[in-house]
């Protein structure tokens, strides 16, 4: 139980900083754009950051943890590509 509970601190942790970097660099998250979970999964899967950062976002909020961690590292390493 500890364990879950320490990823969950540091999910929370990376979640914060990385909204912070999004709101520096002036890109927003908000929202899916109108954009269901199987698109946003292929635009993330085709390169697109934005993407990824919304699908992160998504799971989330939905507590899946694990699955928004994969979703905020890829959108970190896109980001990071352009």
């Amino acid at each position: 139980m500890k364990k879950m509970q320490k990823l969950q601190e540091k999910l929370v942790l990376l979640a914060a900083v990385f909204a912070v970097g999004i709101a520096v660099s002036g890109c927003s998250t908000m929202g899916g754009g109108g954009k269901s979970i199987e698109e946003l999964t292929s635009a993330a899967n085709s390169g697109d950051p934005n993407a990824s950062l919304k699908l992160a976002d998504h799971h989330f909020k939905q507590k899946n943890y694990t699955e928004a961690e994969v979703w905020y590292k890829k959108a970190a390493e896109q980001f990071k590509a352009k």
